[in-house]
C-alpha cells in the first residue's frame, strides 16, 4: 500500500486534526486504531501509535474514546443478551453471568469479585491477638 510504512513518520506525515476527529469517532464506535489505519484516507498505524504517544492531549482525548467505546461495547452485549433465548439452563446462566459481570464492572466497590471476597474475609478472619509477650531466656540460666 502507498503510505502505509512501518515507519513512524511514513503514511503521509503528521494526523490532521480532521483525521483525528474520524480516528477518535471510530474509536468511541469500538474500532482499533489498526482497524482505523487500514481504511482509505486515514495515516499509518504506526503514525496513529506515534501521535497517541507523544501528544499528551492526544493520549487523554484517546483515552476518553476508548472509555465510550466500552459504553458502546455494553449496549452491545446488552442487545445480544436480549437475543439469547429459551428455557434451558446454559441460556439462563449465560444471560444471569453477563448481567453479573456487567455490574461489576459499573460497580466494582458493590459487585466486584473482591466486594465479596473482603466480606467473606472479614467474617471468616480470627480477632488478632490482644497482647504477645515474650520471655528471652539467657541458656546460662536454669529455669526454675
Amino acid at each position: 500500500m502507498v503510505g502505509k510504512t512501518d515507519e513512524p513518520d511514513g503514511g503521509g506525515g503528521p494526523v490532521s486534526p480532521e483525521q483525528w476527529r474520524q480516528v477518535l469517532s471510530l474509536t468511541e464506535e469500538g474500532q482499533s486504531l489498526r482497524d482505523i489505519a487500514r481504511q482509505p484516507g486515514m495515516p499509518a498505524w504506526p503514525v496513529l501509535r506515534h501521535h497517541v504517544r507523544r501528544s499528551g492531549g492526544a493520549a487523554a482525548s484517546y483515552a476518553r474514546a476508548r472509555m465510550l467505546a466500552a459504553e458502546a461495547f455494553e449496549d452491545r452485549l446488552l442487545k445480544e443478551l436480549e437475543t439469547v433465548r429459551g428455557d434451558d439452563t446454559a441460556a439462563l446462566r449465560l444471560r444471569i453471568d453477563t448481567l453479573k459481570w456487567l455490574m461489576s464492572k459499573r460497580a466494582p466497590s458493590r459487585y466486584g469479585d473482591k466486594a465479596g471476597a473482603d466480606a467473606q474475609a472479614t467474617a471468616t478472619r480470627p480477632a488478632p491477638p490482644g497482647v504477645i509477650r515474650r520471655v528471652i531466656v539467657d541458656p546460662g540460666q536454669e529455669i526454675s
